[in-house]
């Protein structure tokens, strides 16, 4: 396929249907190429060839290579994510329960597509540019304001400590789940840690147990084990 941006790039696209069919096609190419390259090894020619279109799609669709894969992250994000990044608060009611759910899908994210958080960390975190912006704009905006909000509402209902820092707490909360994930080597040389499905559950478990235990009221970290997740 040669497809090519319409001469009239501003106005309505002539086939809707064909215009969806090639962003996910480019979105699915990205990915299968994330999951065993990294980012800057990526080029924009392979992902359109893996796509069966022609290169300048990319740009035409999502403003070159960096807005792609940033749409790649959001859509890992909004379907194996914690629920309220797609879900507002307004639909689900502010629970502990609910704070250890989003704990356990974004350790699970983490685990099936380890790519994301050294992608963060490698081009993101490290490095002014385009990436940084768009992840800013399209993913922390959403995410950091909504973990807020959940804390903020948790600690209104009095399921969290009166003292802690509702501010600080989201990076206490991204930090804690973040680090295996962005520093594997160093954790398995230095102690032997490996994180990977034989020990996902008991790492999910301890992780969120870990984090209530010292934000908690003590009532509230009662309920066992968090159960396998999808």
């Amino acid at each position: 396929m040669t497809d090519r941006p319409s001469a009239r790039g501003r106005g309505r696209p002539k086939d809707p249907e064909r215009e969806s069919q090639v962003r996910e096609a480019l979105m699915q190419s990205a990915y299968a190429l994330l999951r065993g390259k990294a980012f800057r090894d990526i080029s924009i020619r392979e992902i359109a060839q893996g796509a069966g279109v022609n290169s300048a799609m990319i740009s035409y669709h999502f403003g070159g290579k960096e807005g792609l894969i940033i749409e790649v992250i959001r859509h890992q994000f909004m379907q194996y994510g914690p629920a309220f990044i797609s879900v507002g608060l307004e639909e689900q009611e502010p629970s502990i329960e609910l704070l250890k759910e989003a704990m356990s899908r974004l350790i699970r994210l983490y685990m099936r597509e380890p790519w994301i958080p050294r992608l963060i960390v490698g081009e993101v975190a490290s490095k002014p540019g385009r990436m940084r912006e768009l992840f800013a704009d399209r993913l922390a905006s959403q995410l950091g304001p909504k973990l807020r909000e959940l804390l903020s509402a948790l600690q209104s209902a009095g399921q969290l400590r009166e003292d802690l820092d509702i501010d600080l707490m989201p990076v206490s909360f991204i930090s804690l789940i973040a680090f295996p994930f962005i520093a594997g080597d160093p954790l398995k040389e230095g102690f032997g840690f490996v994180l990977g499905e034989e020990n996902g559950d008991r790492w999910v478990n301890h992780t969120v147990q870990l984090l209530l235990s010292g934000v908690a009221n003590i009532s509230a970290t009662k309920g066992g084990e968090v159960s396998r997740g999808d």
